[in-house]
């Protein structure tokens, strides 16, 4: 992990990937910054009883831990398109799911945990899953310690797919504000020591 914090931006998503799958959470946070317009893209083409479109990006991020830690460098895709199928995939699961419960009577469908963690994925152990939603919400947290209230949330709206205008007109603020605030956010994700 010779590469400091402040180059990640200018790291190929490859290198990224294989940093991330390391156990480098600044990695991770760049990829994620990367692809939150690509996980929200695809996100909205699907919807499913129960879901939010913010209940999908949350998914996608996991598909994109995910596809972080099963990416060959060496096969034929490179990382875009891996990560792609892999959202795409998490995403096509949830929905199945979704309808698979709607033809199962609520009164034969038993609790199992009361974290509420599905397991759509049949490619993933419950143990890996846990892991990525513990690693995904230790992100989370550590944005949430290291950015402004507002920071914080124009990068989740922007993650959500909103741009400058709807953020400002979301958050009473300026488009300009929102565009400073995600400026600093991305300096800031920059420089997260996630050690």
């Amino acid at each position: 992990m010779g590469e400091s914090t402040y180059s990640y931006n200018s790291l190929d998503d490859n290198t990224l990937a294989r940093l991330s799958k390391n156990g480098d959470d600044n990695a991770f946070n760049e990829l994620a910054m990367r692809y939150l317009n690509t996980i929200n893209f695809i996100a909205r083409k699907y919807s499913a009883e129960g879901y939010e479109q913010n209940d999908f990006v949350q998914e996608g991020l996991l598909a994109l831990l995910y596809a972080c830690r099963t990416f060959d460098e060496n096969g034929s895709s490179g990382f875009k398109n891996y990560m792609s199928v892999v959202v795409e995939r998490r995403f096509i699961s949830i929905i199945r799911k979704s309808s698979t419960q709607k033809a199962v009577p609520k009164s034969a469908l038993v609790q199992l945990d009361d974290l509420g963690d599905t397991l759509e994925d049949l490619s993933q152990t419950p143990e890996e899953l846990l892991m990525c939603r513990e690693h995904l919400q230790m992100v989370l947290d550590k944005l949430k310690n290291v950015l402004s209230k507002t920071e914080f949330e124009v990068v989740m709206l922007y993650g959500n797919g909103l741009g400058y205008k709807e953020i400002a007109k979301k958050l009473s603020i300026s488009e300009k504000s929102a565009d400073n605030a995600l400026q600093r956010a991305r300096r800031k994700i920059c420089n997260i020591n996630m050690s």
